[in-house]
């Protein structure tokens, strides 16, 4: 049974963010899942204090559960909104934090600084008519390489202002958890 580790960006739990995750680990079917919302997690931000060059950890504390989490996890499923062709300010604090991953990789020398590989599935809802999730699987993209995982399955929903979700972006959700069993 796979490990999942979910980081929920949306401040609405029931958005258009909400549906595709359902529909994406209804896909995935049977699994641990450990779901940190963004929204709810009080994360400082990364100030780049060196800590993490020196051990393996953050000076701050607040998200050594998610840490545990994700290292042992063997997927890692990020469902979020999209801000202004970004993530929301909370979700890009904690993938900020992440910095402590490249720190073991590039500064200390640690290959991989994650030892279990993990596949990661990307779901965005944009609220405009364009392809606006594409600028967030183009930043995650490097975060990717520290965490042992390869490039993300993505599932991107488009003017989820106007109309809700189509039942091809929802099953394209599922479909992208279906990759997770096999």
């Amino acid at each position: 049974m796979p490990q999942v580790v979910v980081l929920f960006g949306s401040p609405h739990k029931d958005g258009a963010t909400a549906r595709l995750l359902a529909a994406c680990l209804g896909g995935i079917g049977a699994a641990t899942l450990t779901q940190f919302d963004a929204f709810a997690v009080t994360a400082a931000p990364c100030d780049d204090c060196g800590y993490c060059r020196e051990v393996n950890g953050c000076r701050h504390r607040d998200l050594d559960a998610f840490y545990e989490a994700l290292e042992a996890a063997d997927v890692l499923v990020i469902a979020t909104p999209v801000y202004n062709r970004a993530f929301p300010a909370p979700l890009k604090t904690m993938l900020d934090r992440l910095q402590r991953y490249w720190s073991t990789r590039f500064v200390r020398g640690v290959r991989p600084p994650i030892a279990v590989p993990k596949k990661t599935i990307l779901l965005t809802a944009a609220g405009a008519d364009r392809a606006d999730g594409v600028y967030l699987e183009k930043q995650l993209a490097p975060t990717l390489t520290v965490l042992n995982s390869a490039p993300a399955v993505c599932v991107h929903a488009d003017a989820t202002d106007r109309a809700p979700l189509s039942a091809a972006v929802l099953d394209a959700a599922r479909t992208a958890g279906k990759t997770v069993r096999g």
